[in-house]
């Protein structure tokens, strides 16, 4: 469970300050002698971590590989990448780095994101009819700038 873990913070750091935070909370509330809080904050650290460790371990993820042109202009399809915790984020170096500070990643924290990103707010909010209506109104100022 630690390297899972290890492997995970290392390459999602923000979930890692927040574990942090939370666990800076628990110490808060025992130097304050508020017992209860303090093990209800330790508790949300161990379940949080957890949830981290079930939603990651054992799991891989597959991106499909986009069609590309090489030096020659040719067009070709690459493979496909998986990644897991146990094959491909970690070996015996650390993460996998490929030229330079690159780091070939991708799990579960990434295709939320990926899901996210492709949300329609206004639409999901105001309705599609208000969204369609913004987004050509947008187009025409836009349209209007560029002659």
């Amino acid at each position: 469970m630690i390297d899972v873990l290890k492997a995970f913070y290392s390459v999602h750091y923000n979930f890692g300050i927040l574990a942090i935070i939370i666990l800076l909370l628990a110490i808060f509330f025992l130097s304050k002698k508020i017992y209860i809080f303090a093990g209800i904050t330790l508790l949300v650290v161990v379940a949080f971590n957890i949830a981290i460790y079930k939603m990651t371990d054992g799991k891989s993820w597959t991106l499909e590989a986009a069609i590309v042109k090489d030096q020659f202009g040719m067009e070709k399809k690459g493979d496909p990448m998986t990644f897991s915790v146990s094959k491909n984020w970690v070996n015996e170096q650390g993460i996998i780095v490929d030229r330079g500070d690159t780091i070939h990643h991708w799990c579960w924290v990434d295709q939320l994101w990926e899901n996210f990103s492709e949300t329609d707010v206004i639409g999901a909010l105001w309705g599609e009819n208000k969204s369609k209506k913004m987004i050509k109104a947008s187009e025409s100022h836009a349209g209007g700038l560029s002659e």
